[in-house]
């Protein structure tokens, strides 16, 4: 995959990400999901855009959003059963 950047200087790049590359940045977006599901904070109302679908997710399957085993256990499952799109098989 070619993508095209501003770097820090005024000068545009272009660079090529591997499908390996690809792949890891895949599961640390994954890592970041199940930290935030870990450690934040659920209010349907008054949170993030990402705390708000995490809380609707959660709402939509009987899950309880402001317990913690409950919410990690439900995310975990679901990120356990992804399959990395980018990883060859």
């Amino acid at each position: 995959m070619k993508i095209n950047f501003n770097g820090h200087s005024s000068t545009e790049r272009e660079t090529e990400i591997s499908q390996e590359e690809l792949a890891l940045v895949f599961e640390v977006m994954k890592e970041l999901l199940l930290s935030h599901i870990v450690y934040g904070k659920f209010d349907y109302r008054y949170g993030s855009y990402i705390q708000q679908i995490v809380t609707k997710l959660c709402e939509d399957h009987s899950v309880d959003v402001y317990y913690e085993k409950d919410r990690v256990n439900f995310f975990n499952a679901i990120l356990e059963k992804m399959v990395n799109p980018y990883e060859s098989n």
